[in-house]
């Protein structure tokens, strides 16, 4: 009986001893990259019309929440010559000065879309009248035709490209330079076409 037991106990021992050493094993042949299974990413919520409307409102500058009022037409909280100077001190002039040279890209900046300019970031002509050949155009600013026969200073016409609000606070015309939305250069070439005597503009 003795005999038995014995022999019992030591076959547990043995599968025991080698139950442990398999499960060593494997530990050791499980690569160490082997990280568990990230759980799905949930997708991101679409943000609505109101809540994208909220962050723009938190992420206004102190310019831009000035004039976000309920009239709109001046800055609130701001004198507005100290507003006119805090805008101006922004404007950026290129190398070269406020005239560009290349008065063939300022017309394409300037936004033709009837001569399908590949570059329309200025897209003057949803607010403005230019080329008088154009019928296609907005009313919200003035006309631009005829412009360089107004008298007009270069330097004050690059000024209100770049930053309007320079000129007229709370202006709807929007900060092309002062956003980014035109280089400097570029906006130099677009004051270039609007001078020119030789442009459609001034025909």
């Amino acid at each position: 009986m003795k005999k038995f037991a014995f022999v019992g106990a030591v076959a547990s021992l043995a599968l025991i001893v080698g139950c442990g050493t398999a499960t060593q094993q494997a530990k050791q042949e499980t690569p160490k990259e082997a990280k568990p299974m990230a759980k799905e990413e949930k997708p991101k919520k679409k943000l609505s019309k109101k809540e994208k409307f909220k962050i723009a409102l938190a992420n206004q500058d102190k310019w831009q929440k000035a004039c976000s009022n309920p009239i709109q037409l001046v800055p609130e909280g701001i004198d507005i010559e100290t507003f006119k100077k805090e805008m101006l001190a922004t404007v950026k002039f290129p190398e070269g000065g406020p005239i560009g040279k290349d008065v063939k890209r300022g017309e394409k900046l300037f936004g033709d879309p009837k001569k399908g300019g590949k570059s329309r970031r200025g897209n003057c002509y949803a607010c403005h009248c230019g080329d008088p050949s154009i019928i296609a155009c907005g009313n919200i600013g003035p006309s631009l035709r005829g412009y360089a026969k107004r008298g007009i200073d270069p330097k004050d016409t690059y000024i209100r490209i770049y930053n309007s609000w320079a000129v007229n606070p709370c202006s709807v015309m929007p900060r092309l330079g002062y956003h980014g939305v035109l280089k400097p250069e570029e906006i130099a070439d677009i004051v270039a076409y609007m001078h020119d005597p030789n442009s459609p503009l001034n025909k």
